[in-house]
């Protein structure tokens, strides 16, 4: 890809372009995810952030190709891996792209480990399916996979099943198992919700620092504005299944442009505001996405809202400050 000086560069390690993802239900067809476009870096973390049923967690099952169809649909759109096409891959054709390329640490790790499996043995799964190992050789690599995720007494872990251990040891098994073959792209779902704040931080710092090692590229999909600032390079906010802003971390912080994006840092509490002032929230409820309006998908919450032109259609992307997009008429779209 040529840049403004006419240098070729590197293409980035996932390009993601106008992607469509729906679920047909008797209620109607769910636009869940629509003309999403994002692109992230090698070594790169990039958030997406958005209230519950944005279309955060479809985006990345979409890119993990976990969709269950029916009822959900790829519809269409593009998804490059290191510049390989992964949409229309068979299901033989991802699983061997899952885990050795491609990685996926999922929001609740209790019901993604397999009860009856012992830890080691789910961890040295997929490094003797990618790699051919030996059951000695996986054994070994997965003692080292846990004291490189700060699991006390590997060995004795290793023979201990899921429901011993404590939710925070579960999710850094989770994050073995995602690096044990050190994939290009790891994907995280709300890696720390269901953690105490304590073991949040841990689990953020040990991912960032697995990430170092590895040169992975890193999406991160969250509610948590607060973890966006403290570990990621770039921010995508989702409404309604749309992007409606993307921007640096300190861009978004500091001049957000869409009203949506600024209704959700003003929610955000203040530790160092000089007055204390009740903490402001966006009226309404999201858009049914199975019977979407015609225009802005936000017009109803909107604060800003201009009746003549946000009702009739919808915005399109725009560029207010280098780097940083969002579909609002505010900024022309």
């Amino acid at each position: 890809m040529p840049s403004e000086s006419g240098v070729t560069l590197p293409a980035p390690l996932l390009r993601v372009e106008n992607l469509q993802t729906e679920f047909h239900t008797p209620g109607g067809t769910v636009q869940a995810v629509q003309g999403v476009s994002f692109h992230v870096e090698r070594g790169e973390t990039v958030g997406i952030v958005g209230e519950s049923g944005s279309g955060k967690s479809v985006t990345a099952l979409s890119l993990m190709g976990l969709i269950t169809t029916p009822p959900g649909h790829i519809t269409g759109g593009s998804i490059q891996l290191d510049g390989e096409e992964l949409l229309g891959k068979s299901a033989k054709e991802m699983q061997k792209i899952r885990g050795a390329k491609l990685a996926m640490v999922f929001q609740d790790p209790f019901s993604s480990l397999n009860p009856t499996m012992t830890l080691g043995e789910q961890v040295a799964e997929p490094i003797r399916l990618h790699t051919g190992a030996s059951r000695g050789q996986a054994r070994s690599q997965v003692i080292r996979l846990f004291q490189a995720v700060r699991i006390p007494s590997p060995e004795i872990r290793y023979r201990q099943y899921p429901h011993e251990i404590s939710g925070g040891q579960r999710q850094r098994v989770m994050i073995a198992i995602a690096f044990a073959c050190n994939p290009a792209l790891l994907i995280a779902d709300e890696p720390t919700t269901a953690l105490d704040v304590t073991v949040q931080a841990q689990v953020l710092m040990l991912m960032a620092d697995m990430q170092k090692k590895t040169g992975a590229g890193v999406v991160l999909i969250t509610h948590d504005l607060g973890v966006v600032a403290e570990v990621c390079d770039r921010v995508l906010v989702m409404y309604a299944g749309r992007i409606v802003e993307s921007a640096t971390v300190e861009q978004l912080f500091r001049s957000p442009k869409h009203p949506y994006t600024q209704g959700l840092l003003a929610a955000l509490p203040q530790i160092n505001a000089e007055h204390r002032h009740r903490l402001v929230s966006i009226p309404g409820q999201p858009p049914d996405l199975a019977h979407l309006p015609v225009g802005c998908a936000f017009y109803d919450r909107c604060a800003k809202r201009m009746p003549d032109l946000c009702p009739v259609r919808e915005p399109e992307t725009t560029e207010p400050e280098p780097h940083q997009n969002t579909r609002c008429f505010l900024y022309g779209g």
